[in-house]
């Protein structure tokens, strides 16, 4: 093998610096079993009875601070009942970032609201405060603050603007797991904090979730917005006060998400100190805007993501396809398109007929331009656990490659 050929890419032709796959161990063993085995044995798989459930919330609320718990059949489920627990009704608007999941936006839809999409920060991927408060109107009633792959929003600023205002503060921590802000964990800055279970956040119960709160007022509604506003307290009929679903998590659910609660400090530690270490040895690289961390935080890595600049030479495509041929878990252009422009926005769609309030709001192309520049220019790496300094190596070697390549060929 010539050195000429170890530093052709491999999508030039030359060798790939990894052949195998990167592939993340199996992440439920010996301790989700023993949790499973005894929620089995309990003889009840529903969570007013049981007591997986309870323990899940009481021990994930302790870990981060938190006076409640509520936990939920889902990440989409929790930022519903915290809709619901925050009083939004039809007419009602409610500022979200662009770039997010569909879990963070059918919920305002469902509760007859009004989605309003704010711009976001070029370098952290969060909301911009500025955009926010453009975005205010007289009917603005909430703010969802997504905490995007494991970075916080600027959260003084978010919190000065909803009490100025007046609005509930929900933020979505769903890709958040263990990010702190200003030595605190993410969820405490607003009137609750969102997390997901889902299979691939940084633990996980297959599809689950869990709403965290300091106001017992609010964590009373948000039990009775997951379980149809049923009351399950001893003696007290079902007398519902509000509209509310069915989003209650089983035994089996709570059982897992109790053992890998008790994971969760070593797993975002190793994100944490991994990522880190992967930034500082690509600073170098002519042509990238690595992670920018908000001011005050302290990042769990979800995902690693960084974008191309135009002195790099490639476009966010061509840069991850090169990433991939060295064998790299490498992806362009995370959701491929800010939310506003699915068909469900553009069209006012959502459902078949009969209007819905958001159909006095006009989405369309250019509404978030920062937010459509992040996605035509990001490359996601993704991450796991397991990586170590082999795997650190190998990211840096593969990126440090593509990039002197595509710098050279200008």
């Amino acid at each position: 093998m010539q050195a000429a050929d170890l530093e052709k890419p491999a999508i030039a032709g030359g060798t790939p610096i990894r052949t195998t796959p990167f592939v993340p161990p199996n992440r439920y063993g010996p301790d989700e079993l023993r949790e499973v085995q005894s929620a089995l044995e309990q003889g009840t798989l529903f969570y007013a009875q049981g007591k997986k459930v309870k323990q899940f919330e009481a021990e994930f609320a302790a870990q981060l601070g938190f006076s409640h718990g509520v936990a939920t059949s889902s990440g989409t489920a929790g930022i519903h009942a915290a809709l619901i627990s925050a009083g939004i009704s039809p007419g009602d608007e409610v500022i979200v970032p662009p770039i997010t999941d569909m879990g963070s936006i059918v919920p305002i839809l469902y509760q007859g609201a009004i989605p309003v999409f704010a711009d976001l920060d070029l370098k952290s991927g969060t909301l911009l405060p500025e955009s926010v408060e453009k975005n205010l109107t007289t009917k603005t009633r909430a703010i969802i603050a997504v905490q995007l792959a494991g970075n916080a929003c600027d959260m003084d600023a978010l919190t000065a603007i909803a009490a100025k205002k007046q609005l509930t503060l929900i933020e979505d921590c769903a890709q958040a797991h263990g990010t702190k802000y200003h030595g605190k964990a993410v969820g405490h800055f607003g009137a609750c904090g969102c997390y997901s279970f889902n299979e691939f956040k940084h633990v996980s119960c297959g599809d689950g979730g869990i709403v965290v709160t300091n106001n017992a007022e609010f964590a009373r509604r948000l039990r009775l917005a997951t379980d149809k506003a049923y009351s399950r307290e001893p003696g007290v009929s079902r007398s519902p006060e509000f509209l509310a679903n069915n989003y209650r998590m089983t035994e089996l659910q709570g059982a897992v998400a109790l053992a890998q609660t008790r994971k969760i400090n070593n797993i975002v530690a190793r994100h944490h100190a991994w990522c880190s270490q992967l930034t500082q040895r690509l600073q170098e690289c002519r042509g990238l805007s690595l992670p920018t961390p908000t001011p005050g935080c302290e990042h769990s890595y979800w995902f690693y993501l960084m974008r191309v600049l135009p002195e790099l030479g490639a476009d966010a495509s061509e840069f991850a396809a090169a990433l991939k041929a060295e064998g790299l878990p490498a992806s362009a252009h995370y959701i491929a398109k800010p939310i506003y422009e699915y068909p469900l926005f553009l069209n006012h769609s959502a459902f078949a007929h009969a209007a819905h309030p958001f159909i006095e709001r006009k989405y369309y192309t250019g509404l978030c331009p920062n937010a459509e520049e992040i996605l035509r220019t990001c490359v996601n790496l993704q991450i796991h656990q397991a990586y170590g300094p082999e795997e650190l190596d190998t990211f840096v070697r593969a990126i440090t490659r593509v990039v002197n390549w595509f710098n050279q060929k200008r």
